[in-house]
């Protein structure tokens, strides 16, 4: 599946953006900035603007790499044909590169105007309730989605496990938005942390019992 004209120039402008942003700004930038933050999202490192430049480039160029791996999944996936349906990964593919694109112009929103703590809390959710969305229309391969031996090998506990991790990841992103405006932002890491866990540890502990009772009903 061929990306068409509009999604190669909505990609180009999605990874451009930041590097455009940074340009304009970087005049009117202090000498030094902060370059990272502690736990209590608050920063505990100072550097010199110059080396903004250097996540920007990272977060985008991983986020350029991902997007041409999930696009191009079926060429190197046994599991995936080109004849398949790629719509769901597409989606995927693109929901992450514009996550890195937002999250590399809030880092440079927030060097020049501090920011609000909770908003990187926010886009997180965000993501994990469109990656939920996208769930149900994930075909069996070895790069998306729950890979879990019992997955991989019944095609049956894929789409469940996937129904069912799809559904709590919509739920948990909102969850984690929410959650973002009602406590200090220094509970937000570890709730988030706890929250991720279980959208991961559900749908796992799910698809194996899933795979065991099959596999007691066919032994009997």
């Amino acid at each position: 599946m061929k990306p068409s004209l509009l999604k190669i120039l909505t990609l180009a402008i999605l990874i451009i953006l930041p590097f455009g942003y940074l340009y304009m700004i970087y005049p009117d930038l202090p000498q030094n900035v902060p370059l990272h933050y502690g736990a209590d999202m608050q920063p505990d490192r100072y550097g010199d603007k110059s080396e903004l430049w250097f996540p920007i480039i990272l977060l985008m160029s991983v986020s350029l790499i991902s997007y041409l791996l999930i696009t191009n999944i079926y060429k190197i996936d046994p599991k995936v044909t080109e004849d398949q349906p790629q719509s769901a990964m597409h989606k995927i593919a693109f929901a992450i590169v514009a996550f890195f694109s937002v999250i590399s112009m809030y880092i440079i929103y927030s060097t020049v105007n501090g920011g609000s703590n909770s908003f990187l809390f926010v886009i997180l959710g965000l993501l994990f309730a469109v990656l939920g969305n996208f769930m149900y229309n994930i075909k069996p391969n070895y790069f998306v989605g729950m890979r879990l031996p019992w997955t991989l090998n019944d095609d049956e506990n894929w789409k469940q496990t996937h129904r069912l991790a799809g559904k709590i990841w919509v739920a948990g992103g909102i969850f984690i938005c929410l959650l973002s405006f009602l406590v200090p932002v220094t509970w937000m890491l570890p709730a988030m942390m706890v929250t991720i866990s279980i959208l991961v540890l559900w749908p796992t502990l799910y698809s194996f019992m899933f795979y065991w009772n099959k596999k007691n009903v066919k032994d009997k």
